[in-house]
């Protein structure tokens, strides 16, 4: 399925009296946000996911050497995945095997689970290129399996995504040091505690680098402070021995190390807090009410997720998966009101949001929906998806600026994502910015050389640019790897009949084109083409001839004939070809 809008018109656009034909293009965007939505969901929630998200190829690990309860939670929940991913027919459901999958890989690195969390964390990083969660697992993988080279260059993705993240700095602060670049190793403890003042960690690593720089007095002053922020017996005790060794005060080293009960020092790190509490069993009644709506068994998942319901009527995500499963058999009332109270119990619950816009925009309440769209694509700025439906949201409701501003930013964060790309194009041309348009095309075209619809829109965005040259070579490029096309065919005939550089024109070969098109379709505006043709090839009695064919085709179809074509035949009656207008 396509979301981009068809820009082959069935007839070349007409220029104004008096004025020579400029092929000016009339862009109609997919404007209904319910179908456009519906299938950009199914595009992105589900194709993307479905082709992305491989459990195949996700090595099954090796669970013998664990506990044997923990060992079938992990089997359990990777057959949970399987069937999210199999089963998912709607964008929610989509959305919910991602998750799903996501929580498996993260599963897997808590377990130590190294090769099988390294396969699905590159399927989650390639499904979600600005998410930073994956970027910074994938951190805290290769720094588990003792790859610091990788490790390093995994921090700097994850800051790529997320500049000031402190627990990023401090691990990377920590692979510097061990790499012996101290001065690197400075600047990312100091970009922590910028971002994070309150870091206990940080102010260590900056005492180490004390150490390393000769400067045991300026290390002691930061570890004491350290120690004096910590409880008691606190590692920082030994920290402050190590300083005082390094000054030559063996007896308070030695006090020092008395105090260290090797309390840790805390480090700021929530996503490592999210892989904790990972081997407690919580007896996973969400689990199987989801397990049972992966199956397709939905009215069993109602009947448990009501269940947990009954116990905790504030289970925000269980309002949130019962309405997916009353979507599924066709409640969109029930669903609606079970979404609306997900909401209510929690106001930044992005999956709830964006399940009700997509809700609302199917049903014709698109203003709303809309409201819920904007919500959502803002409390989860690193799903690509959302946002593109954000972007066509703000295109049909003819805010193209808006729109514009969207689609630049999903293309900086992934470059190679061509949806975005092909709709930034559509709006682009929509606008009438001719020149951006045809820039997002070549880019979309070096993205996917078969893409036909890019290249004949490639040449028409030259073309209506007044770029002639460039038009041709893209138009027969476009020519030699679809030869079969009649839209590119008759486009590429009437440049080189009509364009005003010379070097561009070739009547012979633009007879040749017309003529096959006309052979095709003899469309009124394919029979003036030939025409115009003709008129180039110096063969004007025959373009008079044609020209009246297309006349006499216009009277049958329109009970009359336009200015401009009666103004072409008088021009060729005049024994004087056409010419497009040069570009002001």
């Amino acid at each position: 399925m396509s979301v981009t809008p068809s820009w082959k018109p069935t007839e070349m656009p007409r220029p104004s009296p008096g004025e020579a034909p400029a092929l000016l293009l009339a862009v109609v965007l997919a404007t209904s946000l319910p179908a456009a939505a519906q299938d950009l969901a199914e595009l992105l929630e589900i194709r993307r996911v479905k082709q992305t998200l491989d459990l195949n190829q996700v090595p099954a690990p090796d669970l013998s050497q664990m506990p044997a309860v923990d060992a079938q939670r992990l089997r359990d929940y990777r057959t949970l995945t399987a069937g999210a991913l199999q089963h998912a027919a709607e964008p929610m459901q989509a959305q919910l095997a991602a998750n799903t999958f996501g929580d498996l890989c993260a599963r897997y690195l808590h377990y130590e689970l190294h090769d099988a969390a390294a396969v699905c964390l590159d399927q989650l990083r390639e499904l979600a290129p600005a998410d930073f969660q994956w970027a910074y697992f994938k951190l805290l993988l290769r720094i588990a399996t003792g790859d610091l080279e990788g490790a390093v260059a995994a921090a700097e993705e994850a800051l790529a995504i997320r500049p000031d993240d402190p627990s990023t700095l401090i691990r990377l602060g920590e692979l510097q040091v061990a790499a012996g670049d101290i001065d690197a190793a400075e600047a990312a403890y100091e970009a922590a505690i910028e971002a994070y003042p309150e870091s206990a960690t940080a102010r260590v690593g900056l005492g180490y680098i004390a150490l390393e720089r000769g400067d045991p007095a300026g290390a002691l002053q930061i570890f004491q402070e350290v120690a004096a922020s910590q409880p008691e017996g606190s590692e920082a005790n030994h920290h402050v021995g190590l300083a005082y060794r390094a000054l030559g005060d063996a007896d308070r080293a030695a006090e020092a190390w008395r105090l260290n009960q090797d309390v840790l020092i805390p480090m700021y790190d929530p996503l490592l807090e999210r892989l904790r509490p990972l081997e407690e069993d919580v007896t996973l009644p969400l689990d199987r009410a989801a397990a049972a709506a992966a199956e397709g068994d939905y009215e069993r998942a109602i009947r448990l997720y009501e269940e947990i319901l009954e116990a905790d009527e504030t289970d925000e995500e269980a309002h949130f998966r019962l309405a997916g499963s009353l979507l599924a058999l066709g409640d969109a009332g029930r669903g609606e009101r079970h979404l609306r109270r997900a909401i209510a119990l929690n106001a930044d619950h992005a999956g709830a949001h964006f399940a009700l816009a997509m809700l609302l925009a199917r049903e014709g309440r698109r203003a709303e929906g809309a409201e819920h769209l904007e919500r959502a694509a803002d409390l989860a700025p690193e799903n690509l998806s959302w946002r593109l439906q954000r972007a066509q949201m703000r295109a049909s409701s003819g805010n193209t600026a808006g729109a514009v501003e969207e689609l630049d930013q999903i293309v900086a964060r992934d470059p190679g994502m061509v949806e975005a790309r092909q709709m930034l194009s559509a709006v682009l041309v929509g606008a009438g910015r001719t020149e951006e348009a045809a820039t997002q095309l070549q880019d979309l075209i070096a993205l996917t050389p078969d893409d036909l619809q890019a290249r004949f829109n490639l040449g028409l965005m030259l073309f209506q640019a007044s770029r002639y040259a460039e038009a041709r070579t893209a138009l027969e490029a476009a020519l030699e790897r679809f030869p079969a096309d009649l839209a590119n065919r008759h486009l590429l005939a009437r440049l080189l009949a009509v364009s005003p550089e010379e070097e561009v024109r070739d009547g012979d070969r633009a007879v040749e084109l017309a003529r096959s098109v006309v052979d095709e379709q003899p469309l009124v505006d394919h029979l003036e083409t030939l025409a115009m043709a003709l008129a180039e090839a110096g063969r004007f009695d025959d373009a008079v001839t044609w020209q009246q064919r297309a006349l006499e085709a216009e009277r049958q179809a329109a009970g009359g004939n336009s200015p401009q074509r009666l103004d072409r035949l008088a021009l060729y009656q005049a024994r004087q070809p056409l010419r497009a207008p040069r570009r002001r």
